[in-house]
């Protein structure tokens, strides 16, 4: 049979999305308003726009001065051999408790668990300019610690976010806004850290005034996480509310991420999950071996520059060129996997020469300087593009929102879980062999992604093929 546009309103009204989140303030009843909205008549910290920017500004405030520093390799330390230990400790801690994320959201809200996740970002900034200036280990064990809890909750909480709050057609608007405000705090971060490292021009640990505008910023994220509106208080312009419902126990959240593991879709792209963030601690120990301070610096903020191009990249697929979910997902693994592909072939030639010359404290007035840099920026454009293509690509596998910030949950546990093993191989592999590990699993992650990549159907038909409907006309 076939059916018009209110028809389908009318089946699909009650698919409210849900997340699996809340606090007293946010249980409250609310009464589904199906009718769309005029986005004037909206108040502006009740929309959707506003929630984005929020998101935007707290991850900029956190993760974008945590990616700053990573982009100084080492966090900005001489030697990475510390670093690769307390990052290791940090991230297994993260993946264990990003199964437990739900139940702590629960308890907190998404915007307590907001705030309380951002805390630890000031505390990482601290601890290494502890590091650098006094020599003090114990405070970088500590403050890892801290961000393992911390960062499982946040991730979650922005996943669910993500994915719940906007209207259809801003999700991909989201992904970008999110992505693209980590990208910027780099660049910001990156400008920072050249400008007092500017004359330093051998191997070395970053200047440890670099760090107080990092810290300084990064602490102003718990407190701007309050702005964001409560699900029950945002509205959305289609009309649908953002329902949330709460896990009666830690057990019950358990189980069900457990259980997300079982979907056919999910086991194939564990692969891809593990790639997807191992390569960051080969990443950060390249760039402190073979850079000199002050190129380093340089190097951090050029490759923020070009991953907010990547980002910008895949907004332009999703929402601008008017691609289907469908063509998204096919013409977005043609063009991604094929630049990444080109990117790892590059970093294997790239890493076998430093291998074999052994430079130290390379100078942008080098030319082996730039035979890296260029790989680096490279990188950066296509990586980012690859994680907002990865996180879409999650989020085409079911139309419940409750079920898809479960995913991302998974999501989260394994890649995390990725870094940790990534960091721990790096304590005691050299740079070729840990190059060509992360390379083997990139191109051992293609294949069976795409089998779900193929899978995937466009919006409207996934829909009716969800509700048993057939969209032929009898």
């Amino acid at each position: 049979m076939t059916i018009n546009p209110e028809d389908k309103q009318a089946c699909y009204g009650d698919k409210s999305v849900v997340v699996d989140t809340v606090t007293d303030e946010e249980t409250a009843e609310t009464t589904p308003a199906t009718t769309p909205r005029d986005p004037k008549n909206i108040p502006l910290l009740r929309g959707t726009p506003w929630q984005a920017l929020v998101v935007a500004a707290v991850f900029f405030c956190g993760p974008g001065m945590y990616s700053a520093l990573n982009a100084l390799g080492a966090g900005g330390l001489r030697d990475p051999h510390l670093v690769n230990i307390t990052s290791a400790m940090g991230y297994a801690l993260t993946a264990v408790f990003s199964f437990f994320g739900g139940v702590v959201i629960n308890v907190l809200g998404l915007r307590g668990v907001l705030s309380v996740g951002l805390v630890s970002f000031s505390l990482n900034g601290a601890a290494l300019y502890c590091k650098n200036k006094f020599d003090v280990d114990w405070f970088l064990y500590f403050a890892s610690a801290v961000s393992g809890f911390c960062a499982a909750v946040l991730w979650i909480a922005q996943g669910a976010i993500t994915l719940a709050y906007p209207e259809p057609g801003r999700r991909g608007l989201f992904i970008t806004t999110f992505y693209s405000s980590i990208s910027i705090g780099a660049l910001v971060g990156g400008i920072i850290a050249l400008a007092f490292n500017v004359e330093e021009d051998g191997a070395g640990s970053i200047t440890p005034i670099s760090y107080i505008p990092l810290i300084t910023i990064s602490a102003c994220g718990p407190f701007v996480a309050w702005l964001l509106a409560p699900p029950t208080k945002v509205i959305r312009t289609d009309g649908l509310p953002v329902k949330v419902k709460k896990q009666a126990s830690p057990w019950q959240e358990a189980k069900k991420v457990f259980g997300a593991l079982k979907k056919k879709e999910i086991l194939l792209l564990v692969p891809l999950f593990i790639y997807s963030q191992w390569f960051l601690s080969w990443e950060g120990n390249f760039v402190a071996v073979y850079h000199s301070v002050r190129g380093r610096a340089l190097g951090g903020f050029l490759s923020s520059v070009l991953a907010i191009f990547g980002n910008l990249a895949f907004y332009v697929c999703t929402d601008r060129l008017g691609w289907t979910r469908r063509e998204v997902v096919r013409r977005g693994f043609y063009i991604i996997f094929t630049l990444n592909s080109i990117n790892w072939v590059y970093a294997t030639v790239v890493q076998k020469i430093y291998a074999d010359t052994h430079p130290v404290g390379l100078d942008w007035t080098q030319g082996e300087y730039w035979l890296s840099i260029v790989l680096y920026l490279y990188w950066s454009f296509v990586n980012n593009a690859f994680q907002c293509y990865m996180y879409f690509l999650v989020g085409t596998l079911s139309d419940e929102v409750e079920e898809l910030a479960r995913y991302t949950s998974v999501m989260k546990t394994i890649n995390t879980a990725g870094i940790a093993l990534g960091y721990g191989v790096q304590v005691k592999w050299s740079m070729m062999g840990s190059e060509a590990l992360i390379c083997g699993l990139w191109f051992i992650q293609i294949i069976p992604t795409w089998f779900v990549v193929r899978a995937v159907e466009d919006d409207v038909k996934a829909e009716l093929s969800s509700t048993g409907i057939s969209s032929d006309s009898d």
